[in-house]
C-alpha cells in the first residue's frame, strides 16, 4: 500500500517528466510547424490557459506546504508547552503555599487543560506529517513551476521564431 508521500512523489516524478518531453526537439519541430501554419496565436491562448490551471495548482500546493509546516511550528513552540507544563504540574496545595491561594482552584483544571492539549498537539503532527509530507508538497510544487516556465518558453516560441544562427564559413567563402 503506498502511502501519501509515495503518490506525491509519483505525480512529482509525472510531472517532471512531461516538462522534460515539452522540452525535446520534437516539440521545438512542433513549434516550427504551428508557427510556419500561422495558428501559433491559437495554440499560445491555450498554452496561456494551462499556465493559469498550472499557476492555481501551484498555489494551492503553496498552502498545502504551510499546512505540512503545522508540527515544525509546534515544534517550535515547545518551550511555551514546558512553561505551561511547569504550571500545569503545580498543584493546588503548592499553590496555596505559594501564596496564589486564588490560583489554587485551577491547578487541576489547568493540568487537565494542559493533559488534552498535548493529546490534540502530538494527534496533529501526526496526522499532517502522514499526510501531508512537506519535502514531496515542495518537490511536486518546484515541477509544476518548472512545466509552467517551459509552457512560457513554448508560448513565445509557437508566434516569434528564434534567432537564425549564424552558418560558419569556411576560408575561401565556402559553407
Amino acid at each position: 500500500m503506498s502511502n501519501t508521500a509515495d503518490i506525491v512523489d509519483g505525480i512529482t516524478r509525472l510531472v517532471s517528466a512531461v516538462d522534460a518531453l515539452l522540452q525535446t526537439d520534437t516539440v521545438k519541430a512542433l513549434t516550427d510547424l504551428v508557427r510556419s501554419l500561422g495558428i501559433g496565436g491559437y495554440v499560445k491562448t491555450g498554452l496561456q490557459a494551462i499556465g493559469k490551471v498550472l499557476d492555481l495548482i501551484t498555489g494551492w500546493l503553496s498552502r498545502l506546504e504551510q499546512v505540512a509546516a503545522i508540527p515544525l511550528l509546534l515544534e517550535k513552540l515547545e518551550p511555551a508547552f514546558d512553561g505551561l507544563r511547569a504550571i500545569g504540574e503545580t498543584s493546588g496545595e503548592e499553590m496555596r503555599e505559594m501564596g496564589m491561594d486564588a490560583l489554587a482552584p485551577l491547578a487541576g483544571a489547568a493540568h487537565s487543560a494542559l493533559l488534552v492539549l498535548e493529546k490534540v498537539r502530538a494527534g496533529v503532527a501526526t496526522v499532517i506529517q502522514g499526510y501531508l509530507p512537506a519535502e514531496s508538497l515542495k518537490a511536486l510544487r518546484e515541477s509544476v513551476e518548472s512545466v509552467a516556465a517551459t509552457l512560457e518558453e513554448l508560448e513565445t516560441a509557437v508566434v516569434v521564431a528564434p534567432p537564425a544562427k549564424a552558418k560558419l564559413q569556411l576560408a575561401g567563402g565556402t559553407t
